[in-house]
């Protein structure tokens, strides 16, 4: 179906990854982006209060 995906293992892969899923490259296409982390870590959506999952804050 032309899906492209990628596993981000190191906190430091994650701007690259980041770059690809929302370059021209990837624009037409479905980009999954699996990041591996810490089971002991805190790791919550970034989605303001009221806000939709459309806009969940990135960066």
């Amino acid at each position: 179906y032309g899906h492209a995906g990628r596993r981000i293992d190191n906190p430091a892969e994650v701007e690259d990854a980041l770059k690809w899923a929302f370059s021209e490259e990837m624009k037409e296409k479905l980009v999954f982006l699996d990041f591996r982390t810490d089971q002991t870590e805190n790791v919550y959506p970034m989605i303001p209060g009221g806000k939709g999952l459309s806009e969940m804050i990135l960066v």
